[in-house]
This record gives structure tokens, sequence and C-alpha cells, in this order.
């Protein structure tokens, strides 16, 4: 067993999901819809992947993350494989699900890599990480431009991240501080479906 497994079941489960989005078999207004059909996904797929009796799956929502300094947030989505030996393999997803009709911009740009830096951070109880975001609003896709304000908060399909750069919200208000992330990235979205895209980005947290 090892990490390479976890990313087995999160890049079968994802596209998955995103297929029975498109077919109508699963109907997504919200977020939580979405972290529900993807856990169940995950727990088919982690079958799939077990080989041995003993071997064990276990799957959260929300699972909440503390440390010396108190809460730390929760994780969206996260699932662990245990293998004959008792060794874990843990990985941690944090989704996203923007629609048209509850545009929060530039907000919404902003939370993402703050939930980047989250998984980034979480190296204590995951192994590897994934941010997914899904849209049905092209602004986050193949926007032409964004504000010089906002411009570093920047997903666009084919957009790069250079680890270290620290990113800047000017807009005036207080919404959040800079941040800053120790990988490099590059963001590349899925064809998805005629509705909605999606984005999925391994994140590797920092032990």
């Amino acid at each position: 067993m090892s990490v390479q497994r976890l990313r087995t079941i999160v890049n079968l489960s994802v596209p998955t999901l995103f297929r029975q989005i498109a077919g109508g078999r699963v109907q997504c207004e919200s977020e939580a819809t979405l972290q529900l059909h993807l856990g169940r996904i995950i727990a088919t797929a982690a079958d799939l992947e077990i080989t041995s009796e003993r071997e064990t799956f276990s799957v959260e929502l929300e699972k909440p993350l503390r440390g010396a300094g108190g809460k730390r947030g929760r994780i969206d989505v996260w699932f662990r494989l245990t293998d004959d030996d008792g060794r874990q393999w843990r990985c941690a997803i944090e989704l996203k699900f923007f629609k048209r009709k509850n545009h929060r911009e530039p907000n919404n740009r902003y939370e993402v890599f703050k939930d980047i830096a989250r998984l980034e951070s979480c190296g204590d109880v995951a192994d590897v990480g994934f941010m997914i975001v899904a849209t049905d609003h092209l602004h986050y896709v193949s926007n032409e431009v964004y504000s010089l304000a906002t411009s570093d908060f920047d997903f666009r399909n084919g957009a790069t991240y250079q680890a270290g750069k620290t990113l800047t919200y000017n807009t005036g208000g207080d919404f959040g501080p800079p941040i800053t992330l120790a990988r490099d990235y590059q963001f590349q979205w899925a064809d998805g479906t005629t509705s909605l895209h999606y984005l999925l980005l391994e994140v590797t947290p920092t032990p």
C-alpha cells in the first residue's frame, strides 16, 4: 500500500462524480451534496483497492483539525486506508463549489488559496491532499482578466503559482491576510461537463 493507491482512488472517484452529475444520476445544488456523493464514490473505489481481508478503510466528512494552537478548521473529505501491518495511509480533500447565481467575487478565489494552504499544513493527518473546485461559471476557468487588486489569486486554466510568492488581497478591506504557499502549482481544469467544470489539484502536505 502506498500514497499512489490514494491517488488512484481520487483520480477514479472525482471524474466518476462529475460524470454522474452530467448524466443526471446525481443532482447537486450545494457543496455539502458534492461532499456527500464524493465520499460515497470514494468508499466504492476504496473497496476495489483493498486487496487483503486485513486491510481496512474509513472516510469522514468535515473532519476537525486540531493542534497545539487549538482548532485549525475542518477538512471537507478525509479518508484512510490501513494495510496488513497496521500502517495508515491518509488523504485530505478540500472542495469548493461556486455557482454563478451565488457569485462572491473575488472572495471565492481567495478562499481556494486559503484551502490549499490548509492542505499544505495538514501533514500530521494526511499523506497527500487534493483541492477540488467545481463551478458553472467560466469566470474561474477562463476569464480574460482579473482586477489588479485581486489578480494574485488566479487559478484559471493554465495559470501557475511559484512557491514562496506572497498573494495579497488589495481591495482595501480586511477580508484576510496575505497567503504564501510552499510549493509550485499548475492549474489544469478538466473538460468536465456541459454545465459543470472542475479543477483537481494535488497538494503535498508538509510533514
